[in-house]
């Protein structure tokens, strides 16, 4: 028995690789299969390290502002912008001595008149595209900014050499005394909602990748139970038989991931040309993890052989043929309503609101979550054969691909449970996503607002306005100076502005320049009353300037919700003429509204191209745009990765549904011709294969809408937040999902017209 195993398994071996094309056609099905499989995995196996080597990055390039003994600090004032929607990360720099600290990536501080650039906005720069962009660096181009100072290679980043940047004064900036580069991340603690979104995703992207390999591993399956009855006859035991079987399988797992590795090494050196979200990525970051790595060589194989195995059970090999233990066995439900049960119990067990952000409240979400989606490809083959048992009538095209359903519902259930589960898993993350923005108040999406926000130093407001005149794009300018008050229970502000920005921003009867109001909004909790003293603060450092007595004003009170345009906040807000008969601090900020003109897209790449003379005296952002506030932009990113990796996936999964059809008609070829030459149509048996996809996948599209939906609503509950459905963006998944129906469907057709050709009835 010991000397036959080894006979066994190259017997097996020469079976996969040389059996004429037929074998040859199956082994590279099942290869491709297995290695896409593979390379995903190794994909997802690299996520770590690119994650970890894009943050070491990030930190080594935080400022620090503690005092060091002996260094002189580096004047920094970050500078970030945008062109054509796209963000410039940058800064303005200043050494106050030889040994001022330098950012990562660069070897010495750019002087003043000059610049350093990122390659990628180097390239931009010289480009026909970034003509535009060249007036906003009109400084010369001293250097590169290496890959220690840039999170990706794609990346649009610049450092500019400036003078002395003042921080008191009607100049005043909000510029930083940096002492060194690379200052441990902030330990702001994570939403539990987006950690458990970012672990329900994982594993719902990971179930339809080790589905995909196990329909891989069972390409074929008809012809190999009669390759295997052949050898019985032949003389073959039964448990020869089946390592045979498995030794077929461990070659198509070996050569896919030969293939998957070939895949992800050639896909690695694509990655500093690929994008997403605006992230980039260095092939040296593109690196799995070892210990993934060898479970992944360990896991891909078993998963084949087992597959192939437990394909076997209720199959007798005989001599003869091959018998089917009886009528296609209807499946039992009692197990595969088991993860469907345990889920449901877990996620209903803690009561709504209790125990968030804790590790066990992670925990049972995540374990429940994961338990309802491997409920998902259980119960999907039952489902199946329960409903196309009961269809009857309907078209010749709707009873050929209806017929074939019932002969054989298991496999196509299981490659559309891959869908299933990419859908439920994008569902449950876009609501519980959307419920999210929907209780912090974050964006969902870019509002596409028409205002430009330009922050200036009080000396340069006047030259904005001017700048700003001169802009097409610009259609009205309302500019609002600022004095914040120290210490206030609510935010008070000392404000100045003109009649003209006063009554567009507040509901005021009447405004003549020398007017002064006093605001409040409607059910303020502490509002400013005449006689009270303030503290005016200067604006960047927090010093106390002077005290400030409220004086008797016009009383104004606005509604709380405020109209898009210039905003002015509650306090004390005067004319010029009554501000300029007052001593209130230099320092103070100006911000600027710009009205743009919708029907020019660039409008705010113009303002920022009309102030880029100001330099740092300006900084210029879109109002209500899709930049994020602080602690916003994890939400964003891990929305956006989320639901691109699930239509990576989803394309994995028309992938599989493409290699099992075409697996399907290459098996059924002499069935097919013999039906063409009856008189059968081509357009008739296309249409079957239509339908005989499309039903699996209708039937998944309904379970996984309904399961993400159920799936986000416990999840939302046990989080305390109220369900927000984002019907769209659910449609806009199942349109996806009938469009690669119609896709798979039309790829198909040039080998059903090959194999209904009179010729695919001939035999040997």
């Amino acid at each position: 028995m010991t000397a036959g195993w080894p006979h066994d398994f190259a017997l097996g071996i020469r079976l996969a690789v040389g059996g004429g094309r037929t074998s040859w056609a199956r082994l590279a099905l099942g290869t491709v299969g297995i290695g896409l499989a593979a390379a995903l995995l190794l994909l997802f196996a690299s996520v770590g390290n690119v994650m970890a080597g894009m943050n070491a990055r990030v930190d080594a390039g935080l400022t620090n502002t503690t005092v060091i003994n002996g260094v002189s600090p580096t004047q920094y004032l970050s500078d970030d912008t945008t062109f054509r929607g796209v963000p410039l990360t940058g800064a303005y720099l200043h050494g106050t001595g030889p040994n001022s600290p330098v950012p990562p990536g660069i070897g010495a501080l750019p002087g003043g008149g000059e610049v350093v650039l990122s390659p990628a906005l180097a390239d931009l720069l010289r480009s026909d595209d970034g003509a535009a962009l060249r007036k906003r660096f009109p400084q010369q181009i001293v250097g590169t900014i290496g890959m220690p100072g840039l999170r990706g290679p794609a990346d649009l980043a610049f450092y500019v050499g400036a003078g002395p940047l003042p921080t008191t004064g009607a100049d005043a900036t909000a510029a930083l005394d940096v002492y060194s580069f690379g200052a441990p991340p902030d330990q702001r603690a994570t939403d539990p909602t987006l950690l458990v979104v970012t672990a329900i995703g994982g594993v719902a992207l990971l179930i339809p990748i080790l589905i995909f390999v196990t329909v891989s591993s069972r390409i074929a399956g008809a012809q190999r139970d009669r390759r295997l009855a052949a050898l019985r006859l032949a003389g073959a035991g039964d448990r020869q038989v089946r390592r045979i079987a498995a030794a077929e399988s461990l070659v198509s797992s070996a050569t896919g991931l030969v293939l998957g590795t070939l895949v992800f090494l050639g896909l690695r050196q694509l990655a500093p040309h690929f994008e997403l979200l605006g992230w980039s990525f260095f092939t040296a970051d593109v690196v799995p993890d070892p210990v993934l790595t060898a479970l992944i060589v360990l896991v891909v194989p078993v998963l084949a052989v087992g597959t192939a195995l437990f394909a076997l059970r209720r199959v007798i090999i005989e001599p003869l043929g091959v018998v089917r233990e009886a009528r296609p066995i209807r499946r039992r439900l009692w197990w595969r309503v088991g993860p469907i049960a345990l889920g449901l119990v877990l996620l209903l067990a803690v009561p709504p609101g209790r125990g968030v952000a804790t590790e066990w409240w992670i925990a049972i979400v995540v374990v429940g979550a994961t338990s309802l989606m491997l409920g998902v490809p259980a119960i999907m083959p039952w489902l199946l054969e329960r409903i196309v048992d009961r269809i009857r009538g309907g078209a010749p095209s709707w009873q050929l691909a209806i017929r074939r359903l019932q002969l054989d519902s298991g496999t196509p259930a299981r490659v559309v449970a891959g869908v299933a589960v990419v859908l439920a898993s994008a569902v449950t993350m876009q609501l519980m996503l959307a419920s999210t923005a929907n209780r912090d108040d974050l964006p969902t999406v870019a509002s596409g607002a028409d205002w430009v926000d330009v922050y200036s130093t009080a000396a340069a407001a006047g030259q904005v306005t001017s700048d700003l005149a001169k802009v097409p794009a610009a259609k009205r300018v309302d500019q609002v100076q600022q004095i914040d008050v120290v210490g206030a229970k609510y935010q008070h502000a000392v404000s100045i502005a003109s009649c003209a920005t006063i009554t567009r921003a507040l509901p005021v009867p009447r405004c003549a320049d020398g007017d002064g109001f006093l605001v409040d909004t409607v059910g303020a909790t502490d509002p400013a009353r005449p006689g009270d003293t303030w503290q005016l603060t200067d604006k960047h450092k927090g010093t106390e300037k002077f005290a400030y007595t409220v004086p008797n004003l016009t009383s104004v009170t606005r509604p709380i919700q405020v109209p898009p345009g210039p905003y002015i906040g509650d306090g004390v807000v005067l004319t010029p003429a009554a501000a300029a008969t007052l001593t209130l601090p230099a320092d103070r900020q100006a911000l600027t509204y710009v009205l743009t003109d919708a029907a020019q897209a660039d409008a705010d790449d113009q303002i920022a191209t009309g102030l880029a003379g100001l330099t740092w005296r300006v900084y210029v952002t879109l109002s209500g745009s899709a930049a994020v506030r602080a602690g916003q932009d994890t939400f964003v990113v891990v929305r956006g990765a989320l639901l691109t990796a699930s239509l990576f996936t989803l394309l994995l999964a028309g992938i599989s549904m493409l290699v099992l059809a075409l697996e399907q008609i290459r098996e059924r070829r002499r069935p097919l011709a013999m039906l063409a030459a009856a008189g059968v149509p081509r357009a008739t048996l296309a249409r079957s294969l239509l339908w005989q996809t499309a039903v699996p996948v209708v039937l998944a599209v309904v379970v996984a809408v309904g399961t993400g939906i159920g799936l986000a609503g416990l999840v939302v509950r046990m989080a305390g937040m109220t369900l927000r459905i984002d019907w769209p963006t659910i449609g806009a998944f199942a349109g996806a999902t009938v469009v690669l129906v119609l896709l798979v469907t039309a790829l198909t057709l040039p080998t059903l017209r090959g194999v209904t050709h009179l010729s695919a009835l001939r035999t040997e």
